[in-house]
């Protein structure tokens, strides 16, 4: 039986780390989001294609105002596109409903972001904690 497409934003990620040894953890850690479509290194640089809810939009925006304290890159910008279409496990209906942790290893139920952007949506979604695989990023109180 084929799954219901979620109506969803693609977001185009391009950071760059401080090293190729981080590129490749970060893009290999955030390739497993439910969110990803694809991500990808080649050298210092890393792209990351999402197909996100609408609601969470302002999580990739707040990549590239932060980079550093988000993603552990040293910068970032996202392009939201309106022609060009992808999917992700998320939008398929192939993700989990829900997760104690995301697969980078991010508890989003303890972020204050997460709480104050996504109320009632289910923790699916992926922020650095002090206990993720790469260790960037720990939560604001």
């Amino acid at each position: 039986m084929k799954r219901k497409q979620k109506e969803a934003i693609i977001g185009l990620l391009l950071g760059e780390a401080t090293t190729h040894k981080k590129a490749k953890l970060i893009a290999d850690t955030y390739a497993q989001c439910p969110y990803c479509v694809s991500y990808i290194s080649a050298g210092c640089t890393v792209i990351g294609v999402f197909s996100i809810p609408q609601d969470h939009q302002w999580w990739l925006e707040w990549v590239a105002k932060n980079p550093e304290e988000t993603l552990g890159l040293r910068c970032a910008e996202v392009f939201f596109t309106k022609k060009v279409e992808a999917s992700s496990p998320w939008s398929r209906g192939e993700a989990k409903a829900s997760i104690e942790k995301a697969p980078c290893g991010a508890d989003c139920g303890e972020c204050f972001r997460y709480k104050r952007n996504v109320r009632g949506v289910r923790r699916l979604d992926i922020m650095m904690t002090a206990n993720s695989p790469t260790g960037l990023y720990e939560n604001e109180k």
